[in-house]
């Protein structure tokens, strides 16, 4: 079958399926997809505290405008939601938490459905240095829309060595202006939008004889190999030392980087020996605005549009140099966009939360896209009824898949007897009859 075509049928396909893709612990049938829910970001970093054995934990939220409802009120468009923030020790037991309302405004309807804009917050919880688990629940308070993220928190002891340092902020913005810095937090830590760099953020806690600091920066790549070194002075203050440095990131490709931080104090006066030093690592993100946010390398995307895409033009575009790649990768997908008129290509959105599902859920000696259940999941979404017989005494385990609305019956065999199931014919072919394998 051709590409045009191929590419027809596939636009098609995502666009009548697309309710049914999202939150699957395992593949079902499309008719039981639960609801979407509200997608947010958050950051949790360490200082130091001024109690005595504690630490203080900051908190930063970030909940985009699109995924929250705004109602018309008068000259405003308003929308509200509720926050718990929750900590919890190893033994489950609740440590700390808190809950707030929180109320959205702007005249500008084009801002409430924005997805450039989002609504900022945070918390301070005053802590015993150790392992927590944070969960975070947000409820849209008109739709009753909930999501739950929550993650492994490490809350560090500053209290034993003479020299220590705080976590690493990511700087979305920085205001040099007036008397003293004002720093806007990068809470997701995405940085595709800053071409040439970003700042980081720290403090240092001085009881040494430094009155400055060397601030060496590293990024890794996924390999873990170093791939550019930045360094900064600092001068440093008797106890508390607010640290700002810059992190070039230019021609860097988009990605999933380490960013090592080491802090290395000094001194002016003659003969001053410090054997002290601070380390930090946290990760960060290069995501380009207008691609999905599942897409960390653009190589890798090209080989995953394998099935709408002719495979010399994707050897073609992944020669090119990074900024043309990206072009022809957009012009590629702007050409599909069923709503050219607003910021998000959902076609493109889909295609490719399809391909990190079946990562998800379908990788087994290789990649889940790569796969043929991948294949048909990527082309043809979620089947609207799944057939599972893993033990039948005559036959090998199979499954069907159907789909009622495109009349099709993909069957797949675990021909090795590992879980590897494999399509039974091509998938092309006419699937309205299918004898059972055996």
């Amino acid at each position: 079958m051709k590409t045009g075509s191929l590419i027809t049928l596939l636009g098609l396909t995502l666009l009548c399926a697309r309710p049914r893709l999202h939150a699957q612990a395992d593949v079902q049938p499309a008719e039981e997809m639960p609801v979407d829910v509200p997608q947010f970001y958050f950051d949790a970093l360490s200082f130091m505290s001024d109690q005595k054995g504690m630490s203080r934990l900051d908190v930063y939220l970030e909940v985009p405008y699109e995924q929250l409802h705004f109602t018309n009120v008068g000259q405003v468009f308003s929308s509200n939601y509720e926050v718990t923030m929750s900590f919890y020790d190893s033994d489950n037991k609740l440590i700390d938490e808190k809950w707030w309302r929180k109320t959205v405004e702007t005249r500008d309807y084009n801002e409430s459905i924005s997805t450039k804009q989002s609504d900022l917050a945070q918390r301070s919880f005053i802590l015993p240095p150790k392992e927590y688990i944070l969960a975070i629940q947000i409820t849209d308070s008109d739709t009753k829309k909930t999501f739950r993220r929550k993650r492994q928190i490490s809350v560090r002891d500053f209290s034993p060595g003479l020299f220590a340092t705080s976590d690493v902020m990511i700087v979305k913005r920085l205001n040099l202006d007036g008397p003293s810095k004002v720093v806007y937090p990068n809470i997701s830590g995405s940085v595709g939008d800053l071409q040439q760099g970003f700042y980081i953020f720290f403090e240092a806690y001085n009881r040494t004889s430094a009155d400055s600091a060397t601030i060496l920066v590293s990024i890794l790549n996924g390999k873990k190999e170093v791939i550019r070194r930045d360094s900064c002075r600092q001068a440093l203050d008797s106890l508390r030392s607010a640290c700002f440095c810059n992190v070039r990131t230019a021609q860097m490709p988009a990605g999933v980087y380490l960013l090592s931080v080491n802090t290395i104090p000094t001194s002016s006066r003659p003969h001053a020996y410090i054997d002290s030093a601070s380390s930090s690592i946290r990760t960060f993100e290069i995501h380009w605005r207008g691609l999905p946010t599942t897409i960390g390398d653009l190589d890798l995307a090209l080989d995953q549009m394998q099935y709408i895409m002719d495979k010399d033009d994707v050897e073609r575009i992944k020669l090119m140099d990074a900024v043309t790649k990206r072009e022809k990768f957009l012009e590629f997908w702007k050409k599909k966009d069923p709503s050219p008129n607003t910021e998000r290509n959902e076609l493109m959105e889909e295609y490719f939360a399809r391909v990190d599902y079946a990562n998800k859920h379908f990788t087994h000696y290789y990649d889940g896209w790569k796969t043929d259940m991948g294949m048909v999941y990527i082309i043809f979404g979620a089947p609207s009824n799944i057939e599972r017989h893993p033990f039948d005494t005559d036959a090998r385990p199979y499954e069907i898949w159907t789909y009622y609305e495109k009349s099709r019956e993909f069957v797949f065999v675990d021909v090795s007897g590992f879980g590897d199931y494999k399509l039974q014919t091509p998938i092309w072919d006419d699937f309205s009859t299918r004898p059972r394998p055996r």
